[in-house]
């Protein structure tokens, strides 16, 4: 397996999380079933595994890397998918019943600048990347560029910031990108910009403008622990979880 994998602690729990586990898990409380879930999510999917209290083993990795691997018979009971292009796969290829798939968190796009640059107009961007670059994820292999140049061009603004284009891996990547100076500006979900030192969200993309952004989650059954998998998903689907999501920047379809 070739994403980056992590066993979760298993830290001392409040007697109310300690309840709210038992009450949604049973005796399965304590089982570890194992998550592949898009890399985007990790930050926010470690805190939500924290307050579950009960162990919970990821990999994180691109979801099509995670598709690949569920396709070659990978162990996962459970796949979050930040493209719904490879959960279509998946259900394509008999893996997944199309009747087990849930939207699960949804994102949105805005624009990043070093920290201290200040808002960012549309009509400003010319100017701020004369000879500056403009970095975002390749729109060629990431859900994120795709999503952004998408953006753009509705926004009519794509022609401005194609010239200065730099195209990163990943939104790591353009973040990274930002924060060192070595771009102007940068394009990433909400949630990758949150709680960043060395960046600032400069301008919010309007909802009009952007794609749906969907999440999607299901069991694989491939797995050793489905009823382990089942609690946990029952759990990233209560209101606990939804408020730490939104801690980090995602948003729950449901609740919009």
């Amino acid at each position: 397996m070739t994403g980056k994998a992590g066993r979760s602690r298993r830290p001392a729990i409040g007697p109310h999380v300690a309840a709210l586990a038992l009450l949604l898990t049973g005796a399965a409380a304590w089982a570890d079933p194992l998550v592949f879930a898009a890399a985007s999510t990790g930050r926010a999917m470690d805190a939500v595994i924290a307050a579950y209290g009960a162990g919970v083993t990821t990999s994180y990795a691109a979801s099509g890397t995670l598709a690949r691997q569920i396709e070659q018979g990978a162990p996962a009971d459970m796949f979050l998918s930040a493209n719904p292009k490879w959960m279509a796969h998946l259900v394509g290829a008999g893996l997944i019943p199309k009747a087990d798939v849930t939207p699960i968190l949804s994102n949105r796009l805005v624009l990043i600048a070093p920290a201290g640059t200040g808002p960012v107009a549309p009509d400003d961007l010319a100017a701020r990347l004369d000879g500056e670059r403009f970095v975002m994820a390749d729109p060629v292999s990431a859900p994120v560029g795709r999503y952004g140049q998408s953006a753009m061009e509705e926004m009519g603004l794509w022609a401005t910031v194609a010239p200065a284009l730099a195209p990163t891996r990943n939104t790591v990547a353009t973040v990274a990108a930002v924060a060192s100076g070595e771009a102007a500006l940068g394009l990433v979900y909400a949630s990758d910009a949150m709680d960043v030192e060395g960046v600032e969200v400069v301008f919010d993309i309007p909802k009009a403008a952007q794609p749906e952004i969907l999440y999607l989650i299901a069991p694989t059954g491939q797995g050793d622990d489905a009823e382990g998998a089942a609690a946990f998903l029952a759990f990233l689907q209560s209101p606990a979880a939804a408020a730490i999501f939104a801690d980090h920047g995602f948003s729950v379809p449901d609740a919009e």
